[in-house]
């Protein structure tokens, strides 16, 4: 990306990188690679080109910082997906295929996500039938390692660099000029998706050592245990040949802390917060006018930004933003779901960020804003 240190990518994560989320991300950060969440070819079947404008509606606002992971361990259906899309939206930044997600609840599939690693000639295949659809980047986004059960981790060695290497060798001789590596094994069954993240151990060296090895071949992104703007600065310091860095928890945790990754990507880019909020909030209420999207998927994000600002505002100082900043936030969210919810919010004439992630009730439904607490906080 022209002008910037590095790149950063906002991770696919179900349930949250849709178009509304992916919105408030370019107006906090418009020079990070925005993902779609992960689509299931099958599931896209046997309408393809209908199925995916429904899919990414509205994705015309993403620019070309929009990259579509895909899922499918069908070569023939893969390539014919890969070459709808590119044609209906030339734009894309890459088309990517998902061989990092270990089971069907953490958004994989038995016989494809994370389970590809386990046959490299297939992925190769499959890499191959994306490349022959189409002329724009192809990538790959995966693990380190593969095991099928808890059992079977142990620490890795050169038995699995090994492997790995031949793995991103096979995958770029068919055609993938970028590989995304998680650097965690994945375990395919046995562990929930939460501890999927957490009890397999991190080995950031695999990836730098396969960035040494390859050697500009292949461009190599760094991917897992970046849960804050913290993470980033030390894996940005240890960046050895690696320039390139994908995070997706933290941004969904506390979006505004995108303000900081931009900043830090283009120093000449000041994004005022109030102005992209206020923007948003536009967005969201001309976007609920022509119902392209629902009330939910439109105030997730503001709810996380809302959740955001209340744990800063109890900090004793805040972190990102000044006390009047975060005033002048709650007022404008305030405002916001007051016009979102056609008078069903009414305003609060204090400060009071508990009431304002309260007031999204009325608006969503008590279900569906207590899903979003708890989601957020396994996040």
């Amino acid at each position: 990306m022209s002008g910037c240190c590095f790149e950063f990518h906002v991770a696919p994560l179900q349930g949250y990188t849709h178009q509304p989320f992916r919105t408030l991300t370019n107006l906090l950060a418009p020079s990070a690679i925005k993902w779609t969440e992960m689509e299931k070819v099958a599931d896209l079947q046997p309408m393809v080109a209908a199925s995916l404008r429904k899919r990414l509606e509205g994705s015309e606002d993403d620019g070309n910082n929009l990259v579509l992971q895909l899922g499918s361990n069908n070569a023939k259906d893969l390539g014919q997906c890969a070459g709808i899309a590119a044609e209906l939206y030339p734009n894309l930044h890459e088309i990517n295929l998902n061989c990092g997600c270990p089971s069907i609840s953490s958004g994989g599939a038995t016989g494809y996500g994370a389970s590809l690693m386990k046959d490299p000639d297939l992925t190769a295949g499959l890499v191959a039938s994306m490349r022959s659809s189409t002329n724009g980047d192809i990538s790959v986004k995966t693990r380190i390692a593969v095991f099928d059960n808890p059992e079977d981790l142990r620490p890795l060695d050169d038995r699995d660099y090994r492997y790995l290497v031949n793995y991103v060798s096979s995958i770029s001789e068919a055609g993938a000029a970028h590989v995304i590596l998680h650097a965690r094994p994945a375990v395919l069954s046995g562990l929930s998706p939460v501890n999927n993240r957490i009890v397999p151990q991190l080995d950031y060296e695999f990836v730098h050592q396969i960035a040494r090895d390859f050697d500009g071949r292949v461009k190599i992104t760094l991917n897992g245990g970046l849960n804050s703007l913290a993470a980033l600065d030390a894996a940005r310091n240890n960046q050895g040949q690696i320039s390139s860095y994908m995070s997706g928890r933290f941004c969904i945790r506390r979006p505004l802390d995108l303000l900081n990754v931009e900043q830090s990507m283009m120093s000449s880019n000041r994004i005022d917060v109030h102005s992209a909020l206020s923007n948003y909030l536009s967005y969201a209420l001309a976007r609920r006018d022509k119902q392209q999207f629902t009330l939910a998927e439109l105030c997730l994000p503001l709810y996380l930004v809302s959740e955001q600002l209340r744990e800063d505002y109890e900090e004793n100082e805040p972190v990102q933003l000044s006390w009047e900043d975060i005033e002048l936030l709650h007022d404008l969210l305030q405002e916001g779901l007051v016009e979102l919810s056609n008078g069903k919010v009414k305003p609060n004439a204090s400060i009071n960020f508990k009431k304002l992630t309260s007031s999204f009730k009325p608006v969503v439904g008590t279900k569906v804003v207590n899903k979003w607490r708890r989601n957020r906080a396994e996040l």
